[in-house]
């Protein structure tokens, strides 16, 4: 298996608290932490989705609602990680390239974790793993015909607190901030796992408490600067967009330029193999997929 990250870029015990994960996903820019045992072995994942659920968007709050009084500066040192964590999909090293492909396109799953013999983890391999071994070819297959739309974008004032709620309830990780009809940036749930990691918000979290923390505006926090593609691209292109500046999503827009969706890896992912038409071949010995439209319907 020579796919994806060895060794995982995040890995820490279970017993370990949720700070730590919090500060592992931000310093390495990744969307999950794999968790194991004393002996070693795999004992479960956590997303930034897992985090950001209970920092205060989605149901995981609960805990430190009920148990902390919505302290979650002592939530995050005292809640250990193996309580947001959740049995995470495998893989074997010595596994076929195939069936790596099968679980990540067929079952739609986001990350999987590579494990020896032992059931010790070894690797990760996530969409952007996957996207990246897709052929430079063109498929066919318009960017319109899998992207998520409408666009569920926010005001760049908005608070926080909505924005990692809205991320939570549709499933999303990208919030583009749109004012006038306008792209005026893009937060993504990596930034705001960042944004709870610093120095200056744990501060603000001792000092001021996490409703306060809530009401930052997203501006604040997103990139201003916005990958965007025309609805009418190939598919092929966008992945190659994509690949070329290493990151998982583009704004899509209109002929006038305006925002109607998003195309992001996991639409690759979930949506491209179940198209009429479409086949998605995959070459084993040169480890690589190639995805065309064989034929239309009319």
């Amino acid at each position: 298996m020579h796919i994806g990250r060895y060794p995982p870029a995040v890995v820490l015990n279970a017993e370990d608290v949720v700070l730590r994960v919090l500060r592992g996903l931000a310093n390495a820019w990744v969307r999950h932490a794999v968790l194991v045992d004393d002996e070693g072995k795999l004992a479960g994942m956590i997303s930034a989705r897992d985090v950001v659920s209970f920092l205060g968007g989605g149901a995981k709050f609960r805990i430190v609602e009920e148990e902390y009084e919505k302290d979650v500066y002592r939530a995050l040192r005292e809640v250990k990680a193996k309580e947001l964590s959740y049995v995470a999909p495998t893989i074997g090293y010595e596994d076929d390239f195939s069936k790596v492909i099968e679980v990540m396109l067929r079952r739609g799953v986001g990350a999987l974790t590579v494990v020896d013999d032992t059931d010790k983890p070894i690797g990760v391999i996530s969409e952007r793993h996957i996207i990246a071994l897709f052929a430079d070819v063109t498929t066919n297959v318009y960017v319109r015909e899998v992207m998520s739309s409408p666009l569920m974008s926010m005001r760049p004032e908005e608070p926080l607190v909505r924005g990692m709620r809205l991320m939570i309830s549709r499933h999303i990780r990208r919030v583009p901030l749109t004012e006038g009809g306008e792209l005026r940036g893009i937060l993504t749930i990596k930034d705001v796992v960042a944004f709870f990691a610093s120095v200056t918000t744990q501060k603000r979290l001792k000092e001021d408490g996490v409703e306060d923390v809530w009401l930052t505006p997203l501006g604040f926090l997103g990139t201003k600067e916005v990958a965007t593609i025309n609805l009418n691209a190939d598919l092929g292109k966008a992945i190659r967009v994509m690949r070329d500046l290493g990151i998982g999503s583009l704004v899509v827009v209109n002929d006038e330029g305006a925002p109607v969706g998003m195309f992001t890896e996991r639409d690759v992912i979930t949506k491209l193999p179940k198209l009429e038409g479409v086949e998605v071949f995959v070459d084993e010995i040169e480890k690589r997929i190639v995805a065309e439209r064989v034929y239309y319907h009319y």
